[in-house]
């Protein structure tokens, strides 16, 4: 009884405690009347006023307003129980004018504000920093500039910042290592520089990460191992140098991995091939180098692979032949060697193939021929030799063949001339005899076409000479003998060079 006696005043100064801060909240929440004020004082200061925005004036019923206005949500707000806004969504109306002109301390209860795709100039005004309930902060492409100030660090409540395609400068605050509850942040395509704050690898709860197109340096920091939910990373086009971190390859929810036109150096780490949900991966245009991991070939969900420019050596790993998911793989211009291997033949689902600018030996292996979804293959300037393998009849989609400086020889395959969708064809730069296949744009959509420096014989094609598709043919430094007036009308042709040849007559005017 006397304990109970004496809790109850130490109960009762924390109820009155609780009934004063409630209190006190409530009274600092703005009328509905000062929320409507500080709306329509920025609408005076636009450049443009959109259809949708002739609802926001001062009406008769003021129960209402401004809750009835395009673009504004209200609820009762928890402690004093009144209409307040909490939502402003004015996506796409080209609105022009100051995001600073808007007074944010007025509208401190907002928890979402949709403002992208405007033409809104000003920085981020400090008054932003009174949204303590502010969950969605969306102001894509605008014309923001200024630096990110650290203070958006005591938006605790914010789970997706949007700031992409702005012109937003200077560095990426550390202190946004404090938001524990962003689920979303994306400053790409802005002009922020200096390097990735490590402090990122608290955002526990971080799924996406987009970076593209800044001028960030430094390393990739390695706390970006803890960011376990992260399921998109993309580091892409920025000035970020020496090695790839391991610690990446903890990201195993990771479904997009996106890290090329960098300076990276080093290999790719054998963690890498833990990352089992990947769909994207994309290195190019650094400088990568060693041989590529076999392990990659364990993605099994890949459909796209870009390693293409950097420096990578020895095979191509037969693993790859598991990637049956894959619908792009691009290896070109690295110093890759061997044979291609024909596990690649596997990828049934495989639609544009580059292995160019390498070092490739052996011939294009015949399990080639299974791939038949492939619309663009392309392996020029390699070490490839022997005769063209007649597998590509049976690749009816392609659309762009390019087997240039290569060594093949033989005769070029009849089967290339019964491809309807080809539009480019190189074969330029090899020791090809024999006359070009019958059938060259039977398909009518040829408008690229190279075989210069071989030693080809024969008239040409008729099909080839009456084809109106045409744009760009070069076909000197051969043994093609006819005559050259026979060539038909071609409406499209922008380029023609048949030097070399034993040709005869001219061509026509038209």
């Amino acid at each position: 009884m006397r304990l109970a006696m004496e809790a109850s005043p130490l109960l009762l100064l924390l109820s009155l405690t609780l009934l004063l801060a409630t209190f006190l909240q409530a009274k600092a929440v703005p009328s509905l009347q000062e929320q409507a004020g500080a709306l329509l004082a920025w609408k005076a200061t636009l450049q443009s006023h959109p259809a949708q925005l002739h609802s926001w004036s001062r009406g008769n019923n003021t129960s209402t307003w401004p809750c009835s206005w395009y673009g504004i949500e209200c609820s009762k707000h928890q402690a004093s129980h009144q209409e307040v806004i909490t939502k402003i969504s004015l996506r796409g109306l080209r609105l022009r004018g100051e995001l600073d002109a808007l007074n944010f301390t007025a509208l401190a209860t907002m928890t979402s504000i949709q403002l992208s795709h405007n033409r809104l100039t000003g920085r981020i005004p400090p008054g932003i920093v009174s949204l303590r309930d502010l969950r969605f902060l969306l102001l894509q492409r605008n014309q923001i500039r200024g630096p990110l100030s650290p203070a958006l660090a005591s938006l605790k409540k914010l789970r997706c910042l949007m700031l992409q395609q702005n012109e937003l400068s200077g560095e990426i605050p550390r202190q946004i290592g404090e938001l524990g509850n962003l689920v979303t942040l994306n400053l790409s395509a802005n002009h922020l520089f200096g390097p990735i704050p490590g402090e990122l690898g608290y955002l526990k709860k971080l799924v996406r990460l987009d970076f593209t197109c800044n001028n960030l340096t430094g390393s990739i920091p390695r706390n970006l191992g803890n960011l376990t939910k992260l399921t998109i990373l993309y580091l892409d086009v920025n000035q970020l140098s020496r090695h790839l971190p391991s610690e990446l390859g903890y990201l195993v929810n990771l479904r997009e991995l996106s890290i090329g036109i960098n300076k990276l150096t080093g290999s790719i780490p054998h963690t890498f091939g833990s990352l089992i949900n990947l769909v994207l991966l994309y290195l190019s245009d650094n400088e990568l180098s060693g041989c590529i991991p076999q392990g990659l070939g364990y993605l099994v969900n890949l459909k796209m692979m870009d390693l293409s420019s950097n420096n990578f050596i020895g095979s191509i790993p037969s693993t790859f032949g598991s990637l049956i998911n894959l619908t792009q793989l691009y290896l070109w211009n690295n110093t890759l060697s061997s044979c291609i291997p024909q596990e690649l033949g596997y990828l049934v689902n495989l639609e544009d193939l580059d292995l160019s600018y390498n070092k490739l030996m052996c011939s294009i292996p015949n399990t080639f021929r299974s791939l038949i979804n492939l619309t663009g293959f392309r392996v020029s300037d390699n070490h490839l030799m022997g005769p063209i393998p007649n597998i590509f009849g049976f690749l009816t989609k392609l659309t762009m063949l390019y087997l240039d400086d290569n060594q093949f020889s033989g005769h070029v395959p009849r089967e290339i001339g019964t491809l309807k969708d080809l539009q480019n064809l190189q074969f330029d730069g090899n020791n090809l005899s024999g006359p070009l296949p019958p059938g060259l744009c039977s398909g009518g959509r040829l408008k690229h076409f190279t075989a210069y420096d071989n030693n080809l014989i024969g008239p040409l094609p008729s099909s080839l000479v009456h084809c109106k598709s045409l744009v760009r043919v070069r076909l000197e430094r051969n043994e093609i003998k006819g005559d050259i007036s026979e060539l038909g009308v071609h409406p499209n042709l922008l380029y023609m060079d048949m030097s070399s040849n034993k040709l005869f007559g001219q061509l026509s005017s038209h």
